[in-house]
């Protein structure tokens, strides 16, 4: 399973992510950087089928549950620190901190301005097991997959997928078509993004109901990493009659269907 470290670009995943929390991470961060249009149906090409079956997890499946924890690049900032004349022993003391995830602080010993620094410095995410597994609880059949709880995925329990035209349906009531999702390695590679190169699909959720004081803003992927590996993603804000819920899970898994 991989644990290779993920940069914060932009926050699109706007969507981690994965929408306002996945948790700005996700918005996905792992979608975060190419993807096609919303109008684009890509569950209406000839090929849906069999791009979808190795990114679907089997009953029983057990899968990583991923975390993200912050990581801090000052590369920039020590050279721009040393430029000024700043004070080299105190970089070195912030870097030690900064690899222990410690957010590094505005210091004027560093002669440079207090915008340049927070400018300067690259705040990464790294996405690694968290030491826990769960069993992942589906129901399919040959056109439709239900997601249950067998223990740690309540948030996706009920999601449904229709495998013929792609469209997620949510336990909330509000559904999303599929889009494309692909980032190369060039691009990863041009986009210091250590993640590297991953495709496969993403759902964006958005609906409200307000008779019902319900709704919900949620983003949704399905991604074949350059690993091998799968990795799931929900991460979601939601009312439902009124009270206010929030959630977000990462899996990672190895598929069961070759590729």
């Amino acid at each position: 399973m991989f644990s290779r470290p993920f940069r914060r670009l932009a926050p699109a995943l706007g969507l981690l992510c994965l929408c306002g929390t996945i948790s700005s991470w996700s918005a996905w961060s792992l979608a975060a950087t190419a993807q096609i249009g919303p109008q684009m149906n890509v569950a209406l090409s000839g090929d849906w089928r069999s791009r979808l079956a190795p990114l679907l997890p089997v009953s029983g499946q057990v899968a990583q549950v991923m975390e993200t924890r912050a990581r801090f690049s000052m590369t920039e900032v020590r050279r721009r620190v040393l430029d000024a004349g700043g004070d080299p022993r105190l970089l070195d003391q912030m870097q030690v901190s900064a690899e222990r995830g410690v957010a590094p602080l505005y210091d004027k010993r560093f002669k440079i301005g207090e915008n340049d620094f927070r400018r300067y410095l690259v705040i990464q995410q790294e996405l690694q097991p968290s030491g826990k597994s769960v069993r992942l609880s589906v129901v399919k059949s040959s056109t439709r997959l239900t997601f249950g709880d067998a223990g740690g995925t309540s948030l996706l329990r009920g999601i449904s997928l229709d495998l013929v035209s792609g469209e997620m349906r949510f336990p909330e009531g509000y559904s999303a078509l599929p889009e494309a999702f692909n980032i190369t390695a060039a691009q990863a590679a041009a986009a210091e993004d250590p993640l590297g190169k991953r495709s496969g699909y993403v759902w964006k959720v958005r609906g409200n109901t307000p008779v019902t004081f319900t709704a919900l803003n949620g983003h949704f992927a399905l991604l074949s990493m350059g690993d091998g590996s799968v990795l799931i993603s929900y991460n979601r804000n939601g009312i439902v009659n009124g009270t206010v819920s929030s959630g977000n899970l990462i899996l990672n898994f190895t598929s069961p269907v070759p590729k």
